[in-house]
C-alpha cells in the first residue's frame, strides 16, 4: 500500500479515499482485543501496512492531520458496523476495541456524539497551522500543574516578574553550567531541562 504523503493527508478528498484504511482497521481489530491509539499507528506505519509515512507523528501538523484520518476511519467504521448489526466499536486515544453488538442497545435513541461529529466531518482536516499548535499549547496548559510555575522559575534561578526571552537566557547559562560533559550532574540538568519545557508554555 501507498503511504500517505503530507499532501495526501490534507487534501484526502472523500470518503472514498479512505476505503482501503477502513477495509485494513475492519481486519485488524479483533473480538476482545483492545489496543492504544498509538499502537495503532505504529502498526499502520510499519512497512507491511504501510499506510502512514515513519514520520507522521513526528511534526505538529503532520500528527494532527493522521490522527484526524485515523479517528475518521474508526467512527465510519463503527458506523458501517452498527447499520450492519455485527458490532459495536469503543474509541478512545487509550482504548480501541471491537465490542459485541448489543440489540437492546441499538434500539434506543442515540445520544448526540459530539467527537463523532467533528471526526466525520472532513471540513475539519483543513485547520491550519496556526491552529493545530494553538490546540496543541491549550492542552499543555491544561495539563501543567499549577504550582509547579514557583517551583520551575526557582529551578532556573529566577523569580518573576519575568519575560520569554529571560527564560531562555537564563536556561542557556544553566544548560552550559550543567550539561554532563562539562562535568555537571545528569538528574541535575534533566531537571533544568523539564522545567524549561514547562515554562515554555506559561510565557510563550
Amino acid at each position: 500500500m501507498q503511504l500517505m504523503t503530507s499532501a495526501d493527508l490534507s487534501h484526502a478528498g472523500t470518503d472514498t479515499g479512505f476505503t482501503p484504511l477502513i477495509a485494513l482497521l475492519d481486519c485488524y481489530l479483533s473480538p476482545g482485543q483492545a489496543v492504544t491509539e498509538y499502537e495503532l499507528m505504529r502498526w499502520l506505519q510499519a512497512p507491511e501496512q504501510g499506510f502512514f509515512r515513519p514520520d507522521a507523528l513526528s511534526e505538529p501538523l503532520l500528527l494532527f492531520r493522521s490522527h484526524f484520518i485515523l479517528m475518521h476511519c474508526l467512527y465510519q467504521l463503527r458506523r458501517q458496523w452498527a447499520a450492519a448489526g455485527t458490532a459495536g466499536l469503543e474509541i478512545s486515544a487509550l482504548r480501541i476495541q471491537r465490542i459485541p453488538w448489543q440489540p437492546a442497545r441499538a434500539s434506543q435513541p442515540a445520544a448526540h456524539d459530539s467527537l463523532a461529529d467533528y471526526y466525520l466531518n472532513l471540513a475539519e482536516l483543513e485547520t491550519d497551522r496556526e491552529t493545530v499548535e494553538a490546540l496543541l499549547g491549550s492542552f499543555w496548559q491544561q495539563m501543567l500543574l499549577p504550582e509547579s510555575q514557583p517551583e520551575d522559575l526557582a529551578l532556573l534561578e529566577l523569580s518573576p516578574p519575568v519575560t520569554a526571552e529571560e527564560i531562555r537566557l537564563q536556561y542557556r547559562r544553566l544548560a552550559m553550567r550543567h550539561h554532563p560533559d562539562r562535568g555537571g550532574d545528569k538528574q541535575h540538568f534533566c531537571r533544568i531541562q523539564a522545567a524549561f519545557q514547562r515554562l515554555k508554555t506559561r510565557y510563550p
